[in-house]
């Protein structure tokens, strides 16, 4: 992630907070990290480890795609296909998700 696109995620975690209406205090004690620590991430001066974006996520309860992209100056890293495509992989159940390797299987052995 470039010095940009981490202002980019900081501008949205920090708008994404003040929509659920907590102070930095607060969504620092909701996630269990120190103030100084959130308050480097909300102002892009601190990349937070994956546990930490989960944590965030969770409390403002969003998505992890739409807490680091979903800004309208970042390009999604999905075309609409595949992101529908991922959409119905996690709405499907084990049954469909079996069938569905087995045929990704198949046509990987026939182009192979």
């Amino acid at each position: 992630m470039n010095k940009n696109e981490l202002k980019q995620m900081a501008l949205h975690i920090k708008e994404k907070r003040k929509t659920y209406g907590y102070t930095q205090e607060e969504m620092a004690e909701q996630v269990g990290l120190s103030y100084s620590y959130y308050t480097k991430i909300e102002n892009g001066c601190q990349t937070p480890s994956l546990d930490t974006l989960i944590k965030i996520a969770s409390t403002l309860q969003i998505s992890m795609d739409k807490l680091v992209f979903d800004n309208p100056r970042a390009i999604h890293p999905f075309s609409p296909d595949t992101h529908e495509l991922v959409q119905s992989i996690t709405e499907s159940n084990r049954e469909e998700l079996i069938r569905c390797r087995n045929l990704l299987n198949k046509v990987i052995s026939f182009l192979g």
